[in-house]
């Protein structure tokens, strides 16, 4: 099994150049760091991490990340300069960034 943290520590590249295979790529190492992850994410997991405070605010940085990668999938339209949607993703992570500051 490859490692999650492996994974995800290659995915911090910066924006390739459009026509480049590199984004498809990512996409495909994303696709399976979250699937690995989601098998992981066990309802007992789940409970355990609610009985305590470290691991509740864990489960908040996974919901703000899933929420975060929803968006962006959402977001993201193909027709609309890259630029315009780095911006709109970024604005929303900033929205969600000062709804869990606020909390």
């Amino acid at each position: 099994m490859t490692s999650v943290a492996g994974i995800i520590g290659s995915l911090t590249q910066p924006l390739c150049p459009v026509g480049s295979t590199e984004p498809l790529s990512q996409a495909s190492t994303i696709a399976t760091a979250i699937e690995q992850l989601a098998d992981q994410l066990t309802p007992s997991v789940i409970r355990a991490a609610r009985s305590d405070q470290q691991g509740r605010a864990d489960l908040d940085r996974i919901e703000y990340a899933l929420g975060t990668i929803g968006k962006a999938l959402i977001l993201t339209d193909y027709a609309i300069d890259q630029e315009k949607d780095i911006d709109k993703l970024q604005a929303f992570r900033e929205s969600q960034q000062r709804q869990t500051d606020s909390k």
